[in-house]
């Protein structure tokens, strides 16, 4: 591999962080009143989680990429397991949160063709998927991180396999090689 590839996948990479960190940032900042008046919140830290509303604004945000949160209810007769999306369900929470991931996943893709000189489709289609070389990693921590348990009855979180491959694979090399070309595209105009 050529410096230039490692780079270029280098940037790729911090684009990818980037757009998580600020992804992670925007929902919080769009969704943090209603995470705190809503009753799961309550619940959590009334069994000992007092930090519980940042993690489930991480439920949020992977649900913003249709990655469900599975809620796991420990309770005889009437606990189970379901899988729910909260911007899906919640009419408190606005649909243009779905918006966020891929807009900054593109951004994202956009500035690593840019920072890569990147000047035809070709390339644009190799570097822009580097974005998931550093958002893939942040899902799935943030898969574990965003973790709540209510002692022994239950726990929430989003579910791990479409964490690691919806929101941590194909939404960053989709919109960050749409990013790429898009800054491809629009340089040579």
């Amino acid at each position: 591999m050529s410096d230039t590839q490692r780079r270029s996948y280098a940037v790729g990479a911090v684009a990818g962080v980037a757009a998580f960190a600020l992804a992670y940032v925007l929902v919080y900042a769009l969704s943090i009143s209603v995470v705190r008046d809503a009753l799961l919140t309550e619940v959590a830290e009334a069994f000992g989680d007092e930090r519980a509303a940042w993690k489930i604004v991480g439920w949020v945000l992977f649900n913003a990429q249709f990655v469900t949160t599975t809620i796991t209810v420990d309770v005889p007769f009437i606990g189970g397991t379901s899988a729910v999306n909260f911007i899906a369900e919640n009419d408190s929470l606005s649909p243009a949160l779905y918006a966020i991931p891929p807009a900054l996943l593109t951004a994202a893709g956009v500035a690593t063709a840019r920072l890569d000189g990147a000047t035809d489709l070709g390339r644009a289609v190799r570097v822009g998927p580097a974005v998931a070389l550093g958002y893939l990693p942040l899902s799935v921590l943030g898969a574990v991180l965003f973790t709540v348990t209510a002692g022994e009855a239950g726990q929430g979180a989003p579910t791990l396999l479409t964490a690691v491959v919806v929101a941590g694979l194909l939404y960053p090399v989709v919109f960050g090689t749409v990013g790429a070309a898009l800054a491809t595209a629009l340089d040579g105009s």
